[in-house]
């Protein structure tokens, strides 16, 4: 994977070439340092793509010795990949997403784990009611990648080997747990309530740890039995070598699945007490291993950890919490990370628990940092994001509307939103700002998956907005606000012409006809389009209940033996010819043409995965273009709440121009300053005749804009009123910022 720069002053992009793209005459790059703005903060990864499920591993991304953070989100199948900036006692992470094609296919759990003992993290994921194991095969020369060692471990039960088994709705634990250097592992039984104990032969058969040798010698590891209404457990039961499955089965209350399992050595004895977390509970159970590293045998619950062990907050998350042990803040001692491991549980913006530890990785002492780790960095609309340039406020400059599924409602009935980023950069160089999480009031409808389109179908030269939802009907906005003004919709009607499409549905406005007026393309759940023509006027749109074609262009983007495909259309003319984009339940984003006098054929598929998206399962598509280089720029939304924005070349020919992003902000000192303050400009960024500050409020609006000709300015505060204020140095390729405020 290779990096270019982009001619635009904030478009680092990472671009990847394969042959078929050329084909497409599309290539698109991710621009990841495109600023965000939330309540005065610029967001360090905006574009990472939101979090629900996240499981969280370490890992050497890129060689240079230092453990970088790998996330993978089992509702979206999604990859995420950070690169450790941090140095010692900080947390910085940086989205690379350049790394992620690195990894194979994954689904349900994938955990990292060194089981060679090379000092590289290979990947233990679900596979086949057990575990698949690829080898971390990193070299200087070809980066990271990985080597299929198995699709299926097994282990010696009794007499014969069969596969390790794993419920996919499970989080096993991998670990030493004899300390004689090899990775064993534990994992509840077939029943869900046993924790099976599967030792590593390795260093026992050929006195080396580098091969996946197992045999359960232990079938209830630490004498315990779970329960399977509740996260407790019964201590000190009576357990033999090995407990035939068949005995289990007899008695039908003993069955359950859904637990996380976690390992730490609490008190420094060299034995491992077991953090286990529920899919019937939303805390932590810890459970004290007064045994040895030979013979667990848990002697002590608490359901309140880590509250118990310092003080801390305890664990209260949704449902089902699942932990993990690893060293994000660069101290050389594992911290505690939580989020949930449910589908529906994530809490959106306050999901994920950092505790960090003060004590020792031995015997660790936990307090509590946050509940946003990494999702205070990034845009996050909870479940799904549907993403739709439009341009609110009249200014020529493309801003974002974002439509979800939801958010999280500890009632179980997630609230619907569209949030509105108003992008307050300029006509080649987009910035965006959250000025609203709930555009148009859409929360008091009481909707679901609401998708948003615009289009102007009175004919008063304004756009008006058509917005889709889950139940496959679509609501008719009209924008009643003056000429020149911000947007205002009022809701108009209610199923709009009696339109069902069926499970979800997701418009867009355009004249597929050419005929002058605006008709209705909507995706569906089932991965098909429907095409209703505008049977109106210009001044008076209307539409049938019934779809003039109900499988556009014979486009279907569900996968063989799925029953859904969530398509997600948007059409764009390109050179007096239209070109179809499709989103999709399986993350790939479909390119059609052959659509121009076609309406009633099929259309001609270009790409059926344009290269270089990948955002995870359930993608969004539209587009704009957002730089001013007369090129279709795209903006895709993952079902994790995240967002992407990539910016076409179509010739493949990006400048190697680059852009310069300083790690060292502005400063202003005072910071709060009542009358004015003293502006230093780091480096020679001051000494560049076309460096500019400028000044911006809290709603991204410019209020000041001057040439700077010395590394020290002088801001006066006179005629601004109290607030926070946003101070930007900006030139052609470089560019700093600070946030002031002003008492």
């Amino acid at each position: 994977m290779k990096n270019y720069f982009s001619l635009s002053l904030l478009f680092t992009l990472t671009v990847v070439f394969p042959e078929k793209v050329l084909q497409a005459q599309y290539l698109f790059g991710r621009a990841d340092t495109i600023p965000v703005i939330i309540s005065g903060n610029i967001l360090k990864n905006p574009w990472a793509g939101g979090l629900n499920q996240p499981q969280f591993s370490m890992i050497d991304l890129d060689g240079n010795g230092i453990k970088d953070l790998f996330v993978f989100d089992r509702s979206n199948l999604a990859i995420r990949t950070f690169i450790n900036k941090g140095t010692q006692d900080s947390v910085d992470y940086v989205y690379a997403p350049e790394y992620i094609s690195a990894f194979p296919n994954l689904h349900d759990f994938n955990l990292l784990a060194d089981y060679n003992c090379d000092g590289k993290e290979d990947i233990f994921g679900y596979s086949n009611a057990g575990m698949a194991v690829y080898r971390n095969d990193f070299d200087s020369i070809t980066g990271l990648k990985f080597t299929l060692v198995t699709n299926l471990l097994y282990s010696k039960y009794y007499s014969s080997y069969i596969n390790l088994f794993v419920s996919p709705a499970n989080l096993p634990a991998l670990t030493d747990i004899d300390n004689d250097g090899d990775l064993d592992i534990l994992t509840f039984d077939i029943f869900g309530m046993y924790v099976e104990y599967h030792q590593n032969m390795s260093m026992e058969t050929f006195g080396h740890c580098d091969s996946l040798k197992f045999q359960r010698t232990s079938a209830c590891w630490g004498s315990f039995l779970g329960n399977s209404t509740s996260n407790s457990v019964t201590l000190h039961i009576s357990c033999k070598a090995d407990i035939p499955i068949d005995s289990l089965a007899t008695d039908n209350t003993l069955q359950h699945s859904g637990s996380t399992l976690l390992t730490l050595d609490m008190d420094g004895d060299g034995d491992k007490e077991l953090v286990i977390g529920d899919v019937l509970s939303n805390n932590l159970l810890l459970l004290t291993n007064g045994g040895t590293p030979a013979v667990a045998d848990m002697t002590a619950q608490d359901g309140t950890f880590p509250k118990n062990y310092n003080n801390t907050d305890s664990v209260n998350l949704s449902s089902f919490p699942a932990s993990y042990y690893l060293d994000v803040d660069n101290d050389s001692i594992n911290d505690l990370l939580v989020a949930p491991n449910a589908p529906s549980a994530s809490e959106n913006f306050t999901g994920i628990l950092f505790f960090k530890n003060t004590g020792s990785t031995s015997a660790p002492v936990f307090h509590f940092v946050k509940n946003s780790f990494l999702q205070d960095e990034m845009i996050e609309t909870g479940e799904g994001n549907y993403p739709v340039f439009f341009d609110y406020d009249g200014d020529g400059l493309k801003d974002l509307i974002i439509g979800n599924y939801g958010y999280f409602n500890p009632s179980g009935n997630f609230i619907s939103e569209l949030s509105l980023y108003k992008n307050n950069g300029t006509s080649s160089i987009p910035s965006f700002q959250l000025v609203t999480r709930d555009y148009a009031n859409i929360s008091s409808l009481g909707l679901n998956g609401v998708y948003p389109a615009f289009g102007d179908l009175d004919g008063d030269g304004d756009e008006d907005m058509i917005l889709g939802d889950y139940a496959g009907e679509i609501h008719f906005f009209t924008n009643t606000a003056p000429p020149g003004n911000s947007a205002s919709f009022t809701l108009t009607a209610s199923s709009y012409k009696g339109i069902d499409v069926g499970d979800f549905a997701a418009p867009q406005l355009a004249d597929l006809n050419r005929d002058g007026l605006q008709d209705l393309i909507i995706g569906k759940r089932n991965g098909m389009l429907s095409y209703f023509q505008n049977l109106g006027t210009t001044g008076n749109a209307d539409f049938s209940s019934s779809p003039t074609i109900d499988s556009l262009g014979g486009v279907n983007v569900r996968e063989q033996g799925n029953y859904t495909g969530y398509s997600i259309p948007f059409l764009t003319d390109s050179s007096g010819s239209f070109k179809l984009f499709v989103g999709s339940e399986r993350g790939y984003v479909y390119l059609y043409d052959h659509i121009d006098g076609n309406i009633g054929g099929t259309f001609s598929m270009v790409d059926s995965m344009i290269k270089g998206i990948q955002e995870g399962n359930r993608v969004s598509v539209s587009g704009a273009d957002i730089n001013n280089d007369n090129k279709l720029d795209l903006v895709v939304g993952n079902y994790q709440g995240g967002c992407a924005i990539y910016l076409q070349n179509i010739t493949g020919n990006l400048s190697a121009r680059p852009v310069d992003i300083l790690t060292e902000k502005l400063t202003v000192v005072p910071n709060p300053c009542i009358s004015s303050a003293r502006l230093t400009v780091p480096g020679d960024l001051w000494k560049r005749s076309d460096t500019k500050v400028v000044i911006y409020d809290i709603f991204g609006r410019k209020i000041k804009e001057f040439i700077i000709k010395s590394a020290e300015t002088l801001l006066s505060a006179d005629a601004l009123s109290k607030g926070i204020y946003i101070v930007e140095a900006r030139n052609s390729n470089t560019f700093a910022y600070t946030k002031f405020i002003i008492e």
